[in-house]
């Protein structure tokens, strides 16, 4: 299992703090490894205390080019070791199967609903399943999180 941080994990980039009944976009680049094996994460960013994740999007040029793409991923929050997600907010996201890339968008209130919000947490993307026919190297993903404090 690898994990890949993003420019908010080390410290390149500072988080804008969500304030209020505002929603907060936090757009995250993240520049993907050469390949990905299933359980490799790609850590996001740490979300503060009592600020919570109600919603995503992830956006992504051509990920996978078989003609069935495999590729799947899931978000959620990383257990205390960073070896895994604790909490899964979504499974299945398919992001980056077609020619001219693809979306994920959040489809279930699992990250709005998270119990855990009043403890600093690490969101991450799980890679599930590789991709049948990787064409991953040097390719920058958009995971776009709306935050509110």
């Amino acid at each position: 299992m690898a994990r890949t941080l993003s420019d908010y994990m080390t410290g390149k980039k500072n988080l804008p703090q969500p304030n209020g009944a505002l929603v907060t976009k936090v757009p995250v680049f993240m520049v993907l490894p050469a390949a990905l094996a299933a359980g490799d994460l790609l850590a996001l960013l740490k979300v503060p205390a009592n600020v919570r994740v109600v919603d995503f999007d992830v956006i992504a040029p051509q990920l996978d080019s078989n003609g069935a793409p495999a590729l799947l991923h899931s978000i959620g929050v990383e257990n205390a070791g960073g070896t895994d997600l604790a909490t899964v907010y979504e499974a299945g996201l398919t992001f980056g199967r077609t020619a001219n890339g693809s979306v994920s968008r959040c489809g279930t209130a699992v990250a709005a609903q998270d119990a855990g919000y009043s403890a600093e947490r690490t969101i991450s993307l799980k890679t599930t399943t590789i991709a049948a026919t990787a064409a991953l190297a040097g390719k920058t993903i958009l995971v776009l999180l709306h935050l509110v404090g």
